[in-house]
């Protein structure tokens, strides 16, 4: 079983997550329920949860607050939000679980069962120091991103990756040294992740970070050209707004 704790500062919003779990999660026991980000520390610190939903926008101190109060975190958390995207960004980055508000009962029940994998592979605690380090920017350009890889969760500073490749549902990150990762999330997505890091997508293949690109070259149809000598074909449908983000 695992003792879970409720970290929300609204009260329908614990009951509503306190009956869905009871109701559809039966792997999970809540050991207690807390109103704010202090009582939650206490609760925390009495109870040493598995697992800790935990609300993100909270008065006085958010979610994140809790977290940077802590040395460390040897628990779980699926963190809840109702609309805060730049939370959203920096919770993907660092390859965590969150729920959107309202809470759909479906989606609840595999973040439990993403907890409890995560907890019998302890793959979590660096995740957790990435998120806490993205969270120290000032702006929607995160520094370092969780990748899962075949091998597990891998951790890589953004700036090191030099373009990315789908292939079907996985994707293929070839860094600037030279190294390639095949990660399990598909090219949409890290375009997704990316675009604020300056990513360019240039062709329903290809990923391209625009600090790594040496010249256009026209001939063939239209290629980018990347430091250290990798070609990559523009699509036409792309060529022109490929061309414009780089003048940018």
């Amino acid at each position: 079983m695992l003792k879970t704790v409720i970290i929300d500062d609204e009260p329908h919003a614990r009951e509503k997550m306190l009956l869905l779990l009871q109701k559809y999660c039966p792997d999970v026991t809540v050991v207690g329920t807390a109103k704010d980000a202090t009582e939650g520390l206490s609760l925390i610190t009495s109870q040493q949860p598995d697992l800790v939903f935990l609300d993100i926008e909270m008065p006085v101190l958010s979610g994140f607050d809790l977290l940077r109060q802590l040395d460390t975190i040897n628990f779980e958390i699926v963190f809840a939000t109702a609309h805060d995207q730049y939370a959203i960004k920096a919770i993907k980055f660092s390859a965590l679980d969150y729920l959107v508000k309202p809470i759909d009962f479906e989606q609840l029940q595999q973040s439990v069962q993403k907890a409890m994998k995560r907890i019998s592979e302890k793959t979590s605690a660096v995740q957790y120091q990435v998120l806490k380090e993205n969270l120290q920017q000032k702006n929607p350009v995160m520094e370092q991103l969780a990748i899962p890889a075949q091998t597990g969760m891998l951790f890589i500073k953004v700036a090191d990756i030099l373009y990315c490749e789908a292939d079907s549902n996985y994707t293929h990150i070839f860094m600037a040294n030279g190294q390639k990762i095949v990660s399990s999330r598909t090219l949409k997505e890290y375009e997704e992740l990316l675009k604020d890091n300056g990513f360019i997508r240039i062709h329903h293949s290809y990923l391209v970070n625009r600090e790594y690109v040496k010249e256009y070259d026209r001939r063939e149809g239209g290629q980018l050209v990347l430091k250290g000598g990798v070609s990559l074909t523009v699509s036409r449908r792309k060529k022109e707004e490929v061309m414009e983000r780089l003048k940018k």
